[in-house]
């Protein structure tokens, strides 16, 4: 059982969302392991928007009587929490699924008022927690404040940090001296991965392995225009599964390839960790 953390300490868009969606339904498609993917943003439809059309809502809403149930998403589990009622199987019945068994999203909370958001987190301590003992893997997409002490504490209880970084010296650099300057992101335990990654760039992956001085080329998720227009069409399961069932080469496979490769690297990581302990 183990929790990844995605992380970029920076406001701007890095990436981070569309890394995780990758590496996520990839993990689900091409591994045995059970996923729940948390969205723990600030007012971010990006996850949501990747998987499932609005319309889906506003039929529920239909069927519903314009009622909103708020026994459901992450407000319900969060109320479950607070009562003490969340066990790792009663986590599932907040879930939406992606891929049966496979994976599931926890979607993010609906406030829009950040002091609420950042009360509610804290419960999300103990759920993280909780859905570990469930889950072989708990995929956590992290809301970018490094001050707020709900972001600290999950930052500390993961196996593995994912740090994400678009190509461009800044981000870089801000990697370099965050890892040099604070202990938890110079652990053993963190793994750079350059998003919206281009081979054309300066900043590509070999280059910035080579600034970074890491030893081995880090994870990527290279940029690929049909994996965005998926992801902005709530086409994203159709857009691996088909790859998965495609024969021969694709306009794709570079994309696909260096997704897997990120995926193996973090399932490396976990198990050197392991083998320190």
């Amino acid at each position: 059982m183990s929790v990844i953390s995605f992380w970029n300490e920076s406001n701007r868009e890095s990436g981070q969302t569309l890394s995780i969606i990758a590496l996520a339904t990839q993990m689900a498609i091409e591994h045995n392991y059970r996923i729940l993917v948390i969205d723990a943003n600030f007012d971010d439809p990006t996850i949501e928007k990747a998987f499932w059309k609005p319309r889906e809502s506003k039929t529920l809403q239909q069927l519903t009587a314009g009622k909103v149930d708020i026994s459901s998403g992450a407000e319900g589990l969060i109320s479950a929490i607070a009562s003490n009622k969340a066990t790792p199987e009663i986590i599932t019945n907040y879930t939406r699924i992606v891929y049966k068994n496979r994976l599931d999203i926890l979607l993010g909370l609906k406030t829009r008022i950040e002091e609420e958001h950042e009360k509610s987190m804290m419960l999300y301590k103990d759920l993280i927690l909780t859905a570990n003992k469930y889950y072989d893997m708990v995929l956590v997409d992290l809301g970018k404040s490094y001050k707020k002490a709900s972001s600290k504490f999950i930052l500390e209880k993961s196996d593995v940090i994912v740090y994400v970084m678009p190509p461009n010296l800044m981000n870089i650099d801000n990697f370099k001296t965050l890892r040099q300057q604070d202990k938890l992101i110079g652990g053993k335990n963190v793994l750079p991965l350059l998003a919206k990654s281009d081979e054309s760039s300066e900043y590509n992956i070999k280059n910035a392995t080579r600034y970074m001085k890491e030893k081995n080329i880090i994870a990527s998720i290279p940029y690929n225009v049909r994996f965005m227009e998926a992801t902005n069409e709530a086409r994203t399961s159709d857009f691996f599964t088909k790859q998965k069932l495609a024969t021969g080469t694709t306009v794709n496979d570079t994309f696909f390839n260096e997704v897997e490769r990120s995926c193996q690297m973090i399932m490396n990581k976990l198990k050197e960790l392991r083998g320190t302990r």
